[in-house]
């Protein structure tokens, strides 16, 4: 069983992968909190696993708000693992997971970070179309070393180190008690198809009077809305404006 969360696609396309080799009922967190489906039947010998991208080096709000509520039958030998899908670096990502599913009584067996395009469009331009592209191709042989482990019941090839959680615990406050969305809005690129407020995992948006409007105080700034608006009309401040977007082919 493969639990995920994407915005912009890598996420998606890593658990859709890991299905392809190893098999697992792919589902998404944001999906199954709308539903409110939280208890999940495992069978023996399964795995579980949980693909996400990291924010802040650390866990988006909504991974955590699933992993709070999750219920599993489960075996003692089940075999748990992560993959974190990140721009370059993934902080401390690890331990607040495996700390998480403690809490659980769960044991975390496994955790890999893969390094794919980034899509933090807040803090700076994204790689261009070609740059993207390169970097999708370059980065399926890690996938394919952490499938052939994740095949393995192998265990985490590189644990966070003493830095990376002190640069966890710097940054990740700032986005646990940010995430506003007052800085949203629609240009008058607008088309009015209404794929933002589908696709907005924290329903923060709404329709009004064809225009998207942000109706929560605050998101879980996945970027889905700027990055996947067809016309790219949706901006965050002035800083997004010129900026390039991303979307992962799976979702194209």
């Amino acid at each position: 069983m493969i639990f995920y969360f994407s915005g912009t696609g890598n996420s998606f396309y890593v658990a859709k992968r890991i299905k392809k080799q190893i098999g697992g009922e792919v589902i998404d967190m944001a999906e199954a909190m709308g539903e409110g489906e939280y208890r999940y039947e495992i069978e023996e010998g399964e795995h579980i696993g949980f693909v996400f991208p990291v924010y802040y080096y650390g866990l988006p709000t909504i991974v955590r708000e699933f992993i709070e509520k999750l219920e599993l039958s489960s075996y003692d030998a089940v075999h748990i693992y992560a993959v974190v899908t990140c721009g370059a670096n993934y902080g401390a990502a690890d331990r607040m997971l495996k700390g998480l599913l403690a809490e659980k009584d769960m044991h975390l067996s496994a955790f890999y970070g893969f390094p794919t395009v980034d899509n933090f469009i807040f803090g700076y331009d994204l790689q261009n179309k070609e740059e993207q592209e390169q970097t999708l191709k370059n980065a399926e042989g890690r996938l394919m070393t952490i499938i052939k482990s994740l095949s393995l019941k192998g265990k985490s090839d590189k644990p966070s180190t003493l830095l990376e959680r002190v640069l966890t615990k710097a940054v990740y406050p700032i986005y646990e008690k940010g995430r506003n969305t007052r800085n949203f809005y629609a240009d008058n690129r607008c088309i009015s198809c209404n794929l933002c407020e589908e696709i907005c995992p924290s329903k923060a948006i709404e329709m009004v009077d064809g225009k998207p409007k942000w109706i929560k105080d605050q998101c879980i700034h996945c970027v889905a809305c700027i990055n996947r608006c067809p016309v790219e009309a949706i901006q965050y401040g002035q800083s997004t404006k010129k900026r390039n977007r991303y979307v992962h082919p799976i979702l194209k």
